[in-house]
């Protein structure tokens, strides 16, 4: 029997890199094989256009994070994260991005693998260590918040998700 530690444990956990990875968008493509996605993630869209996403450290982002081991889909690891960051339950998930990483080096490339969808469901919010709150905001406000290393590729992820979303409403 597996203890639910391990059970919890990233399936690829993060180490140091070599600094500087590379990251390249293949676009909507095919989930690449699950042991190979470090991370997935979800723009989560209500149904009046705003996004909902976690109040992190260092500041609001998408809801999301590593994939574990008993994780066999992508999409499990979406909506788990989903749930533990911004309590919500999602409706279909649409692709929007595979971005390719050397992070771990040249000859072992690793995913990181992006999901639009509608909120089907927000419950009640109860703080974790997951995140310290959720904030539902128009994209544009989100994108002027955001803080993380690449804001040009933040603005690409939401402008593909919308996109996403509208194409199969």
């Amino acid at each position: 029997m597996i203890s639910e530690s391990a059970q919890n444990a990233d399936r690829r956990p993060v180490r140091a890199g070599t600094g500087g990875a590379r990251l390249t968008c293949l676009g909507p493509v095919p989930d690449p094989p699950i042991d190979r996605v470090t991370s997935a993630a979800a723009v989560a869209i209500t149904d009046d256009g705003r996004l909902v996403l976690a109040e992190l450290d260092r500041g609001p982002d998408l809801p999301g994070g590593h994939v574990r081991r008993d994780e066999m889909s992508v999409d499990e690891t979406v909506r788990r994260e989903a749930w533990e960051e911004i309590r919500a339950r999602l409706g279909e998930l649409r692709p929007v991005e595979v971005i390719e990483s050397d992070h771990f080096g040249p000859g072992d490339l690793t995913y990181m693998v992006i999901r639009a969808a509608r909120v089907r469901e927000l419950a009640s919010w109860v703080r974790t260590h997951e995140s310290a709150g959720r904030l539902v905001i128009p994209p544009e406000e989100f994108l002027r918040r955001y803080r993380g290393d690449d804001p040009a590729l933040m603005r690409h992820l939401v402008t593909a998700a919308l996109a996403a979303v509208a194409d199969h409403s």
